[in-house]
This record gives structure tokens, C-alpha cells and sequence, in this order.
């Protein structure tokens, strides 16, 4: 049963994020003939492909999250009971935003919207500050050394290959 809860949570939550997102996007895309900017039709084929990469790389950030018992069917989401470091996170501390973010760019560029495309900066603005100012400070207090041990080792937002190695 409690499998069942964690799946539709992370649905729930997932569904939205996009319908948020999806909200903002097209009222802003409205905005797109103010905003300087043509994009050209081939930027379509790099925005269905971050589309892609970023779903895949979210989802399987869900799913360590989930198998590894870091997600509970509490009201808050996540909840980081238990530190994930391997997979994805073995080379960014950060994949699932990651993620998100390039699905949001991604669909900025498949709709060829300026507009899109600044709603994602201003996401990623956002995210940093709060990874930085809320996220990290909360993971260091619940894990303590080996949360510190982490950062050192792995980049925030760029992946580092490095880690690989150990």
C-alpha cells in the first residue's frame, strides 16, 4: 500500500508541476511578440530532445528516490530520509531540478517561445537560490559529514565525471 501512495504522490506532484508551468507558459508565450528574438525553426528538434532527456533523467531521479525509501506518503515532497548518491546524483547533486529545468527549456525551444525561454532562466535563477539557501543548509544539518563529504566530491549543478573514478 505504501508503494502505491509514494507512485500517486510523485504523479500527483509531477502533474502539478506541469500544469503550473504549462499555465505560466502559455500566458506568457503571449508576451513572445514584445521579445526581440526569432528563433529559428530547427531549435524544435533540440527542444523535443531535451523534452526527452529531461523526462527520462527525472523519472529515474523518481524512481532512486522511491526504491531507495527517500520518499514517504507524508504531506511533503521530497523527503529526504534517506541520502541518494549514486546514479545520476553520483555526478550532479542536483539531476531531478536538472531535469525539470530541461524539459521547461526544452519546451521553450520546441515552441519557439522567448517568452518560455526566460520563465526557464528565471526557474533556474530561482531553483539555485533555493537549492543554496534552503536545500543544502537542511541536507548538512540532517547528514552531516557525509552530506559534506558529498559536496566535495560532486558538482552542484555540472556534472562531474571524477566522481566515476572513486
Amino acid at each position: 500500500m505504501r508503494s502505491i501512495v509514494v507512485v500517486l504522490k510523485t504523479l500527483f506532484m509531477a502533474a502539478c508541476a506541469v500544469v503550473l508551468f504549462g499555465f505560466l507558459g502559455s500566458k506568457l508565450s503571449a508576451l513572445d511578440s514584445m521579445i526581440p528574438l526569432n528563433l529559428p525553426p530547427w531549435v524544435t528538434y533540440f527542444g523535443i530532445a531535451l523534452i526527452a532527456i529531461g523526462t527520462i533523467l527525472s523519472f529515474i531521479c523518481f524512481a532512486m528516490f522511491a526504491r531507495g525509501g527517500a520518499l514517504t506518503p507524508g504531506p511533503t515532497f521530497p523527503d529526504p530520509n534517506v541520502f541518494i548518491s549514486r546514479g545520476p546524483y553520483n555526478y550532479v547533486r542536483n539531476p531531478m531540478a536538472k531535469g525539470g529545468l530541461a524539459v521547461l527549456l526544452g519546451w521553450g525551444l520546441y515552441e519557439r517561445s522567448p517568452a518560455i525561454l526566460l520563465l526557464g532562466l528565471l526557474t533556474a535563477v530561482l531553483m539555485h537560490l533555493l537549492v543554496v539557501c534552503v536545500e543544502e543548509p537542511k541536507l548538512e544539518r540532517r547528514f552531516g559529514q557525509s552530506y559534506l563529504a558529498y559536496k566535495g566530491r560532486v558538482n552542484r549543478w555540472v556534472p562531474s565525471w571524477r566522481t566515476s573514478l572513486h
